[in-house]
Order: structure tokens, then sequence, then C-alpha cells
């Protein structure tokens, strides 16, 4: 629109001075559209400064804007950096409590077999100081004549039986006293069907060389088993009896004199401790 009217102006002020004569109409409509071009010119001049300054306004907010949101992606960067860091951490601490508690629950169950195991153990304790005190109360009479000794030895109770009313010197026969002594013992013991015995011989350090006890070996194997032999007849399990022999070499007195030799001269019975109950007892960590 302004352009035209300028267009316009320019014309006529251009044919006014080519043709001299323009009326007095015409040349005061060309001033007033000149007055009036200036001052669409002004406006359009004020239009454009306005709109620099808007511009000008605009580019500072996106600027700004610019700098705030490189400021917030910062933030954001920082902020991811250490939810990253605690996540980390957190998976650590979770590792380490995950493996403490299963270490704790290793113990746990470590200290509950322990615990039966130790079960099991004072049952079998209680088991066989029951057995001793019945055994005790059932040799009463034999243990008054001497005939043998019940005691607890490292754990087991043992029937302790002199030789001399068991054996001739130097022989592995039982004599008829020895015999009705391991009937009375025999009785006894085949009551107890799940304990396992085993018949120990023993000598005295005084040497024996015979064609059937080439040693105090022999000697005293012998004997053990010929008591295993009376307590079969008597009714104990087989399975439940073995025999060993010592020699000499277990003495509970010094051999220096006779009486300590003649204590040396035994056969024991020995009640083996549950081997079941010690297979499966383990000895605390």
């Amino acid at each position: 629109m302004f352009q035209r009217r300028l267009a316009t102006v320019l014309t006529t002020a251009l044919l006014f001075p080519l043709f001299g004569c323009v009326s007095k109409g015409t040349h005061n409509v060309a001033l007033s559209d000149l007055a009036g071009v200036r001052g669409e010119r002004e406006e359009l001049l004020a239009e454009i400064v306005r709109r620099d300054s808007l511009e000008s306004e605009l580019r500072g907010d996106l600027e700004r804007s610019a700098r705030e949101r490189a400021a917030l992606e910062r933030e954001l960067r920082d902020e991811i950096a250490e939810l990253e860091e605690i996540q980390r951490q957190t998976r650590a601490e979770l590792r380490r409590l995950e493996t403490a508690l299963g270490e704790r629950g290793a113990e746990y169950r470590a200290l509950q077999e322990q615990l039966v195991s130790l079960s099991a153990i004072q049952r079998e304790i209680r088991d066989r100081n029951r057995i001793y005190e019945d055994v005790i109360g059932r040799f009463q009479s034999l243990i008054d004549a001497g005939q043998l000794s019940v005691d607890i030895v490292r754990g087991r109770l043992v029937i302790q039986l002199p030789q001399d009313i068991l054996f001739e010197s130097g022989s592995a026969v039982v004599g008829r006293e020895g015999r009705e002594t391991l009937a009375t013992v025999g009785t006894v013991l085949a009551e107890l069907t799940d304990r396992k015995f085993q018949i120990e011989g023993h000598t005295d350090n005084v040497p024996i060389a015979t064609a059937r006890f080439p040693s105090n070996w022999e000697l005293s194997s012998g004997r053990a088993l010929s008591v295993v032999r009376i307590l079969v007849e008597q009714g104990v399990v087989p399975a439940n009896l073995s025999g060993a022999g010592y020699g000499e070499f277990q003495p509970v007195a010094s051999n220096d004199d006779r009486e300590s030799r003649r204590a040396n001269r035994r056969i024991e019975i020995v009640m083996l401790p549950n081997l079941d109950v010690i297979a499966t007892t383990r000895a605390p960590e």
C-alpha cells in the first residue's frame, strides 16, 4: 500500500516540471499525499525499530533459555551420575549382605549340625551311664567277691577280670570258676543287643616261648578269643564281639613286683562307643 502511494506521488512530482501547468488542486493533493507518505514512512521506520528491539529481546530470551537449558542438562547429568553411584553402592552393599547372609546361614546350619551331634553324644553318654549303673547293680556280688571290677576308662565302660580266676599260668583255657563268672557276665551282655564289646587280653612282662604261644601277644590273643567263645555260648550276638591281644604293652601297674604283675595279667571286656554317633559328629571349628 505504502509502495503504491509512494509511486503515485513520485509520478506526480516528476510530471509537474515536465508539463509546467498543474492545477492548484492537483498540487495540493500531491503535497498531501507526500505528507502522508512521509508519515507512513516514519511509522514504518518506527515499526522497524520496534521489531528490531523485539527481535533483540527475543534473541536475548533465546540465549538465556539456551544457557538455562545447558545448566539444567549439566544438573541432570550430575544427578544421573550421582544416582548411578548410589545404585552401584547399593548393589555392592546388597552383594555384601547376601554374602554375609549366606555365611550366617552356613554358620547356622553348622551350629544346628553340631547341636544335633552334641545331643547324640549326650544320649550316648546317658545310655553308657545307665548301662554302667545297671551292670554295677547286677554284678555287685561278683564285685564284692573280687571276681571282677567295673569302671569308666577314657569314656568307655570296662569290665575287668583278673587272670587268676580265669586261666592257669601260661594257659588260654578258662577254668571252672572263670566259666561261672563269664556265664553271669554273658547273661547280662546278651541283653545289650545294640552294643558292641571288645575282649582284650593283657599279660605281665614275663616272657613266654612255647610251641603254642611264642610270645605274650599270642597268649593274650588266645585268652581273649577263649572268652569270646564262652560269651557267644551265653547268647551274646557274635557280630557284637571282637577279640584283641595286647601282650604286656598296656600295663596298668609297673611290673616291678609280684602284685603289680598280677594286676597286669587281666581280661578286659570293653563296651565300644557307638561308632554311628562318632561318625556323624564333627568337632567344632
